[in-house]
């Protein structure tokens, strides 16, 4: 790599409430593009519309390498403008090690070359789409794409994403390009409509009462219906392989497991060890086998918490496994069942069709999880909940990191659920 020097960090902030606009001045927002004000709550999607989204252009005074969610290395040369949310400005503004400043104000604006998608004609178009946030937020978008191909085939659909999401998106057949994020400004120079979703869950008050589904496909003027609003992906063939081998080492039945992912990207939305064992135990006293995922710098905190359940025989640890995130799509997709808290598995268990529990505290699960089928889930309940709040930081009455919220998770309820949910497949599958 052919760089000036090489910044590592834990991961880039989304952009939203991860952005820290306390230590940007009015004059540096000016300078950025933005107005005074950026980042404030609206009440409606409408009110999103009136100005440019939270993005800015940049130009890289320094030539430098960096590694973004400890997934991949990335560059970004000298001389170049790229497009990027405030939370990747902000980390990258200033080299750590050296202290020399990277990034500065580009000389073009992001509000002046904005050409916001509102569900225009795309025959023989381009859009550019992306998203600073997880695969969840992914997900609500990719059911608009999947329709604008189908409507209008001569259209391209250039996507952009954090490389930590890629093995997924690669699979979209709606995608004919695939950049990394942040990318150059002659990319958004080049695209007839642009299309990014920054504050629509964020900082949007609305988005506390209505499916997120909804709110993304109002965004781009669609407006589709609940049938047209699921995410679809197939998984690898290689990866099913390397799955299947793994589950028969195990002795573990292809439909015969439930998959679980203990946490979220976010520790607010991640409930304690202490309740998860109450889950397991109770699935695999009914003779369920459960396979926990997640990625492999977790392997070591799937096996510790094997220990503190009553059968841990019953109980196995796909972290190892799980290099990419196809390899949990695989396992996903083979499962009778997944079970998680709010995040990522959840949406990915819906676009393979496989049934869903979700597990909710700071965000009701109506909002997330309403236009899928044979999905169930339960809200935990306390006086503070629901908070609706983004992000890094823990619960402000956080217990060891948790949200306190899932602490009064009701188990037997969930149960009865989650039966009730295989129960009704196993009828389907009777029926065929």
């Amino acid at each position: 790599m052919n760089t000036d020097s090489f910044v590592g960090y834990e991961g880039i902030a989304p952009v939203g409430p991860e952005v820290n606009f306390t230590k940007i001045s009015n004059t540096q927002l000016h300078k950025l593009g933005l107005k005074p004000g950026a980042g404030k709550m609206v009440d409606q999607l409408d009110d999103l519309w009136r100005d440019p989204p939270n993005i800015i252009i940049a130009k890289c005074l320094k030539s430098t390498g960096f590694v973004q969610n400890n997934f991949k290395h990335q560059t970004i040369r000298k001389k170049v403008h790229y497009v990027m949310g405030l939370g990747i400005y902000q980390q990258l503004v200033i080299d750590k090690r050296t202290g020399a400043k990277v990034l500065g104000p580009g000389q073009m604006k992001f509000r002046n070359l904005y050409r916001p998608y509102r569900g225009q004609n795309m025959d023989g178009k381009t859009i550019l789409v992306w998203r600073t946030g997880g695969i969840g937020d992914l997900g609500f978008i990719q059911p608009n794409l999947r329709y604008l191909k189908q409507k209008y085939p001569t259209c391209k659909i250039w996507f952009a994403c954090g490389p930590q999401y890629q093995a997924m998106v690669d699979n979209w057949d709606c995608i004919d390009l695939l950049l990394d994020l942040p990318f150059p400004v002659t990319h958004l120079q080049r695209a007839d409509y642009h299309a990014l979703f920054e504050g629509v869950i964020e900082r949007c008050k609305e988005a506390h009462t209505t499916n997120a589904y909804h709110l993304f496909s109002r965004w781009l003027g669609l407006d589709l219906p609940d049938e047209l609003l699921v995410p679809h992906n197939v998984p690898k063939e290689e990866k099913l392989v390397k799955c299947r081998e793994v589950l028969k080492s195990w002795d573990v039945d292809e439909k015969g497991y439930i998959v679980l992912q203990l946490r979220a990207s976010s520790p607010i939305r991640t409930p304690r060890p202490e309740m998860w064992r109450k889950v397991v135990n109770i699935l695999t006293h009914r003779g369920h086998k459960v396979v926990i995922t997640d990625s492999p710098r977790m392997g070591k905190m799937i096996d510790d918490f094997k220990g503190i359940v009553d059968k841990p025989e019953m109980v196995f640890n796909f972290a190892h496994h799980s290099e990419t995130l196809d390899c949990t799509i695989a396992l996903a997709s083979l499962a009778k069942l997944v079970v998680a808290t709010d995040s990522a598995l959840i949406h990915l268990a819906a676009s393979l069709g496989t049934p869903s529990f979700g597990i909710y505290g700071p965000f009701p699960g109506n909002i997330r999880m309403t236009t899928y089928k044979n999905s169930d889930w339960t809200d935990c309940q306390a006086p503070c909940s629901p908070c609706f709040l983004h992000g890094s930081q823990p619960c402000v009455k956080n217990v060891k990191g948790h949200g306190i919220c899932y602490d009064n998770l009701n188990v037997q309820e969930m149960i009865f659920k989650i039966e009730r949910l295989l129960n009704d497949k196993n009828n389907d599958d009777c029926q065929k």
